[in-house]
């Protein structure tokens, strides 16, 4: 796939050429299979995770397998390039992957299940043209119990097709499971003559509590070991607690991947892979960044790449300097200072109380948060709310207690950089 650009009148939108680039280094959405970047130039690390995870379905003919780790850590970036090594790397593959990996849902049930991995399976078919040499006749009997509108929703009801859209599926009538699970069975049958076996992942298992993805796991259990279909769920650390919570579960599944943060010298690869992939043919290019800039961000930002990533390309794009210029500490503090006057500003002084008090501690229920800041409990909800809907904070629910309401800040939020003298960029360069 080539990768094309287009331009708008903003200059933000045209700085990156400036620099040789055709694009912004800087993306922290996960890289596909069929991303416009070709995942095997610009991934870097995890090579001990990687020999890992191709040992573990190397091993038998069906496997079940858990990659964890923290919030902007990689999950999903990983586990799509040991998908792209072990279906596309070769032309004699054994092996075939969906065209991307499977958003698990709220409210999930064994039904949607089955329905979203054959909604995946025969939209792959098509993607990848599995049928051009041999047909695959199990793919028309999917056909006729997953249908697929054409008519993209977000976040659709069942099946998940990559981008963070869903495909509309129109539930046939009369479903069963064990319908299902023979039509995944016979594919998966099917394809083994053909010396293939499938490889499936499921993402945003943090989707689910804990009690529920405990037992969703337990009404899953019989589907996945089906042989010839290897299964890769994409989840927090605490998804382990939930496997663990059935012994019969637990034990069908392989030893879990924990995914650490990257070492400081795979960003910087990272990023220099990236320029190289994204630069204007027949030029050359000029790093936006300093390494050592990059180094002290990531560290600051307990190495959440992400994280990184964004803070570098505000920087870049919202500095006021003229491109190309290699973006240094002192251009991030002055627009970190811009960034939380706005975000100061927007708040009213109820939002700015709850800000604070959850800075100074970062879970509370909204029992203590009431006291902490002085609002009365019922007004509360108000600017509770108007925070949850900006993203700026995330409301949970005891595990024992539902009555009980925690509030925290939100994971995909600066607000600690912004707020927290101790951990401000700003603190630190003082």
């Amino acid at each position: 796939m080539e990768f094309t650009q287009e331009y708008s009148p903003s200059e933000k939108d045209i700085i990156w050429p400036k620099y040789g680039l055709k694009e912004s280094p800087y993306f922290t959405s996960p890289v596909r299979l069929l991303s416009v970047f070709p995942i095997q130039k610009v991934f870097c690390g995890r090579v001990e995770e990687i020999s890992s995870l191709r040992k573990m379905i190397f091993s038998k003919n069906s496997t079940r397998n858990i990659i964890v780790g923290s919030f902007g850590v990689g999950k999903t970036t990983f586990t799509n390039f040991v998908r792209w090594d072990l279906a596309f790397k070769k032309e004699d593959r054994k092996y075939l992957t969906t065209s991307a990996e499977i958003k698990v849902l709220q409210d999930w049930t064994a039904i949607d299940f089955l329905l979203a991995t054959l909604s995946s399976i025969y939209t792959s078919s098509i993607v990848f043209n599995w049928e051009e040499n041999t047909k695959i006749k199990s793919l028309e009997k999917i056909k006729e119990y997953v249908s697929i509108s054409k008519k993209k929703t977000v976040q659709g009801t069942f099946g998940i097709v990559g981008g963070g859209y869903g495909e509309t599926l129109n539930n046939p009538s009369q479903l069963s499971p064990e319908i299902l699970e023979d039509l995944l069975q016979e594919f998966c049958q099917e394809i083994q003559k053909l010396g293939k076996q499938i490889i499936i992942p499921y993402d945003n298992l943090e989707n689910l509590e804990l009690e529920k993805l405990a037992e969703f796991f337990r009404s899953i259990r019989d589907y996945l070991q089906i042989e010839g279909l290897h299964t890769l769920f994409l989840g927090p650390v605490e998804t382990i607690s939930a496997l663990e919570s059935f012994g019969q579960v637990s034990s069908i599944f392989n030893r879990p991947i924990i995914l650490n943060p990257l070492s400081n010298e795979d960003v910087l690869d990272i990023l220099q892979k990236r320029c190289e992939t994204l630069k204007i043919e027949g030029g050359n290019y000029l790093k936006p960044y300093d390494d050592k800039t990059v180094i002290e961000i990531y560290t600051t930002l307990n190495q959440n790449i992400r994280f990184t990533f964004k803070v570098l390309e505000d920087a870049t794009l919202n500095s006021g300097k003229k491109a190309p210029y290699q973006i240094n500490l002192s251009d991030i503090l002055a627009v970190q200072e811009k960034e939380k006057q706005e975000i100061m500003l927007s708040l009213t002084e109820n939002q700015l109380k709850i800000i604070s008090a959850l800075i100074e501690s970062p879970k509370q229920s909204q029992k203590d948060l009431s006291i902490r800041t002085n609002i009365g409990i019922t007004n509360l909800t108000t600017p509770v709310r108007e925070l949850v809907k900006r993203g700026l904070i995330i409301e949970s629910g005891d595990k024992e207690d539902k009555r009980i309401k925690y509030v925290r800040l939100s994971d995909n939020s600066y607000l600690k950089l912004f707020f927290n003298p101790k951990e401000s960029l700003i603190n630190k360069e003082s």
